[in-house]
């Protein structure tokens, strides 16, 4: 039976391949192509086709050949040329647009001939013209009725036109002109005295009609233009009435080189001293000149006695480059205190046409010169007061008073008409008070006395946080006519105003005496002024190692405290926050924070449960099967069943098989 089974089985198998080998590969399509090669024939066909339509008559392109031998290739055909203007195929040109902007003149060359020259000469101003070929394209157009014309500006004025305007107007007329025409012209202008030294473009207006006939209808065509040409004209110097002024002055005491060697006078107090200056005009023509010495009051700019009202020296013209010496005596002052002395000179004239002035200066030498007892008043100190109260420094916006201590240093001369002035310029940040004035006058001061003035001064209320320099100066004389003055500068501080806000507390974690907790405080700073060395320190039933430092706050900046504790005591009770800081001048402020806290008493410990300890039973020596107990048993006892099913099951299939096989 099993090998009846067996031959079966094998049987089947084998005719399943037999009948999956014998069954038929389906054919390609008929006619059908690869892609590859079919793309190729398409590609070729395409060419081909494209190659016949380029070819007249349908024929396949030409490849060229090379001639065999000696054989010269075939000459390429002739393009047909363009007929000539005076054949019979001539057709009517069309009528050219010429741009608005285009000359139908052009200047051949300009440079060659730009003209120079000085106010009040006459200059030849060229125009070497030439036929624009690309405005008049042929000759057959002509260029009728010429007329050139300077091109004078009617509001420029002399900045763009520097000749004198006559009362006729200079034109020139030309004949026509064509294709190949070239033309010279020349104009004469007289250069203005009102004309400034420089470069200036000088334009021509051209006036003329373009004329053209045409011998196919029979008819002329004409177009006027106009347009201008340029060239430069150079001015080389400034005329008398150009109103150009020198800017550094035109009288300049002369170099030795020029004017000879000139030396610096000297005298003693009451002799008389001959001044020698040397002058020379380093500008243009001067016209009436007048020359004064620079009388001062003080004898240290002008040491000598004025004996005369009028010291001026005047002339009517000064050349450019010409020289002239100056003389003045005069007596040296009893009073003229010995060494070399500085005396300035103003002059006053008219420079092409425009009124001007300036300065010059020479030297002398005052020998045995009067000697002055010293004198010396100074400020030996200042003090600031606000309402009252004395003060280090201000707050911005802040008014006070400033009284100075004066003192006279001298042992014999009494101090005369004292006067103190303040200078700001050195101090942005102050200013004066409304109302107040920066000057304190004084009659007089003993020799070794001192006196006191008051001014008042005011921090601007922008001013930056610092110390501001304030420059004083203190003006006084003898009884002898001696004057004198100190100038000396104090410091003021100056603070913003400060504005330290501080938010509410914040306290952290459970409170419960004896332990730590976090107060957490906010700080702002609502003022301009930069505030510094902030320091928080808890106090009120909070103990704390060190006080917490937070250091600076800049003007609208904030910033947080954590302060750190210990809570001394239990209950509800408000503890406080002392805040501390300094302003920029080094005053010291402080606020207090009041922190509400509610503290309870530390819990007591529970107390500890008796627990009874079962003794762990100790394990038995393995006795088989009969040892398990409990839930080891009971697997024990599932796992024989299924042993004993499967055999069963083994026995019921061999008795049935061998019944199968009896049969």
């Amino acid at each position: 039976m099993r090998k009846r089974f067996l031959s079966i089985t094998a049987a089947l198998f084998l005719t399943l391949l037999l009948t999956l080998s014998c069954l038929p590969v389906p054919a390609r399509a008929e006619g059908e192509e690869s892609g590859e090669s079919a793309y190729a024939d398409e590609q070729t066909e395409t060419r081909e086709e494209t190659a016949a339509e380029e070819t007249p008559g349908g024929e396949g392109p030409a490849v060229p050949t090379e001639a065999p031998g000696d054989e010269e290739p075939a000459a390429p055909a002739e393009t047909p040329s363009a007929p000539e203007p005076d054949s019979e195929d001539v057709t009517n040109p069309e009528v050219l647009v010429i741009p608005s902007d285009a000359n139908a003149l052009i200047l051949t060359d300009n440079g060659a001939h730009a003209p120079s020259g000085a106010p009040g000469q006459n200059v030849t101003v060229q125009l070497p013209l030439a036929v624009n070929k690309e405005y008049l394209p042929s000759s057959l157009y002509i260029l009728r009725n010429i007329v050139v014309m300077p091109d004078i500006p009617t509001d420029g004025g002399l900045t763009s036109w520097p000749f004198d305007i006559d009362e006729n107007v200079n034109t020139r007329t030309l004949l026509d002109m064509t294709y190949e025409s070239t033309a010279d012209v020349e104009f004469v202008f007289r250069i203005s005295q009102y004309a400034q030294r420089g470069v200036y473009p000088v334009n021509f207006r051209v006036n003329a009609t373009v004329w053209r006939y045409d011998d196919v209808n029979g008819t002329t065509v004409t177009e006027d233009v106009t347009f201008r040409l340029c060239v430069y004209v150079t001015v080389t110097d400034d005329g008398d009435l150009s109103g150009v002024v020198t800017p550094f002055g035109c009288l300049q005491v002369s170099g030795e080189n020029l004017s000879g060697a000139y030396s610096a006078p000297s005298g003693s107090p009451g002799q008389s001293v001959t001044l020698r200056v040397p002058v020379i005009n380093v500008g243009g023509t001067l016209t009436s000149v007048t020359v004064t010495p620079v009388v001062s009051g003080s004898l240290e700019d002008f040491p000598f006695k004025v004996t005369s009202a009028n010291l001026a020296r005047s002339y009517s013209s000064w050349g450019r480059g010409e020289t002239k010496v100056l003389e003045w005596t005069f007596t040296v002052s009893p009073y003229a205190t010995t060494g070399n002395k500085v005396i300035k000179f103003k002059a006053t004239y008219f420079e092409n046409g425009a009124a001007a002035e300036g300065t010059f200066s020479t030297q002398m030498s005052v020998t045995g010169g009067y000697e002055p007892t010293a004198l010396s008043v100074m400020v030996q100190g200042y003090e600031l007061f606000v309402d009252g109260e004395a003060v280090r420094g201000l707050v911005a916006g802040q008014e006070a008073e400033l009284r100075l201590a004066l003192v006279n240093n001298s042992k014999a001369d009494t101090a005369r008409k004292v006067l103190t002035n303040l200078n700001f310029s050195g101090s942005p940040g102050l200013t004066l008070c409304p109302g107040s004035t920066d000057s304190a006058y004084v009659d007089y001061i003993a020799p070794g006395g001192t006196a006191q003035v008051t001014l008042r001064v005011m921090a601007k209320a922008d001013a930056e946080a610092g110390s501001a320099m304030l420059g004083i100066g203190v003006y006084f004389e003898s009884y002898s006519g001696i004057s004198g003055t100190a100038s000396q500068n104090i410091m003021i501080p100056v603070s913003q105003k400060m504005e330290l806000a501080p938010g509410t507390p914040a306290v952290y974690g459970k409170q419960i005496k004896g332990r730590e907790t976090t107060v957490s405080l906010p700080l702002s700073n609502m003022g301009r002024g930069k505030v510094l060395s902030v320091r928080v320190t808890a106090k009120g039933g909070l103990t704390q190692d060190a006080p917490c430092y937070v250091g600076d706050i800049l003007p609208g900046g904030s910033v947080t405290a954590d302060v750190t504790a210990v809570l001394d005591k239990a209950g509800k009770y408000t503890a406080a926050l002392l805040v501390e800081f300094q302003d920029t001048a080094g005053n010291d402020y402080s606020l207090e924070v009041s922190v509400p806290l509610e503290v309870s008493e530390p819990e007591q410990a529970p107390a500890a449960e008796t627990r009874v300890v079962e003794p762990t039973p100790e394990p038995q020596a393995d006795s088989g099967i009969l040892g398990l107990t409990g839930q080891n048993l009971i697997l024990a006892a599932i796992a024989a069943g299924v042993v004993l099913l499967l055999i069963i099951v083994v026995i019921v299939l061999a008795a049935k098989l061998r019944k199968r096989d009896d049969a």
